[in-house]
C-alpha cells in the first residue's frame, strides 16, 4: 500500500492534483483534534484516557498497579499525580535507566503522561496492599 493520497486543490476545473505523504495527513487530523483534547483535559477525563492507556503497565505493574515493591516494581497505585510526572519525564529524559521504562516514557506524549498519573493518582491503595478504582 503506497504511503501517499491523492489531493486536490478543490478548484472547479478539478484542481492540481498532488501528492500528500499520509504523515501529513495524520499531522493534519491531529492538529484538528487537539482543541478537543485540550477540552477532555479541562473538563476531567484525563483519569478515564488514563485508564485506556494504563492497560500496558498492567503487564509488569499488575492488574491494579499495586505490585508492590517487594515484586522490585514499585507500586503505582495511589501515589501523587506529580511524582508518577517527575518519574516518567525522567525516564523519558534518561536521568532515571530501566530500559523497559525509557523506552515506555519516550513512546508518551505530555497528554498521555498526565493521563496516567491523574489515573494512577486517582487509584486508592486497598489494605491487601492492591489498588481499588475511586
Amino acid at each position: 500500500m503506497s504511503s501517499f493520497r491523492r489531493c486536490t486543490s478543490g478548484k472547479a476545473d478539478g484542481g492540481n492534483n498532488r501528492v500528500m505523504p499520509r504523515r501529513v495527513t495524520l499531522a493534519i487530523v491531529l492538529a484538528a483534534l487537539a482543541p478537543a483534547s485540550a477540552a477532555a483535559e479541562e473538563t476531567g477525563s484525563l483519569p478515564p484516557y488514563g485508564r485506556h492507556l494504563a492497560q500496558e503497565c498492567t503487564a509488569c505493574h499488575g492488574a491494579d498497579a499495586g505490585q508492590g515493591k517487594e515484586s522490585g516494581i514499585p507500586r503505582l497505585a495511589g501515589r501523587p499525580a506529580a511524582e508518577l510526572t517527575d518519574l516518567l519525564h525522567a525516564f523519558r529524559e534518561e536521568r532515571r535507566t530501566n530500559p523497559v521504562m525509557v523506552s515506555v516514557a519516550k513512546s508518551l506524549d505530555e497528554q498521555q503522561i498526565a493521563a496516567l498519573a491523574a489515573y494512577f493518582a486517582s487509584l486508592s491503595k486497598a489494605p491487601d496492599g492492591g489498588a481499588r478504582a475511586p
